[in-house]
């Protein structure tokens, strides 16, 4: 079943560690749509599933801290839908 997906990538990115993760997303992301910030990248997946493939791939890349929360998204045919937040903070 597809959630829809935050993943929220913080922390000190230069031009590098931006394009690395670019090439990730890219590689292993099926659905995806990448919004800038002032402190970072968020990137929205409409599969929970492929959201946690890239974050695998980016904690074995980055020491990162990563925090997952959900919110509430409303109802679908009677069941409660789930926005899952991922928090990716890139440590320096």
């Amino acid at each position: 079943m597809k959630h829809p997906t935050i993943l929220q990538i913080r922390g000190s990115i230069d031009e590098e560690k931006r394009k690395a993760i670019m090439k990730i997303i890219e590689r292993f992301g099926e659905e995806f749509e990448i919004e800038m910030t002032k402190n970072g990248m968020d990137v929205y997946f409409s599969d929970v599933n492929v959201a946690r493939t890239i974050i695998s791939k980016l904690n074995k890349m980055f020491k990162a801290e990563v925090k997952m929360s959900t919110k509430y998204a409303g109802l679908r045919k009677g069941r409660v839908r789930v926005l899952f937040v991922y928090s990716f903070r890139i440590n320096v």
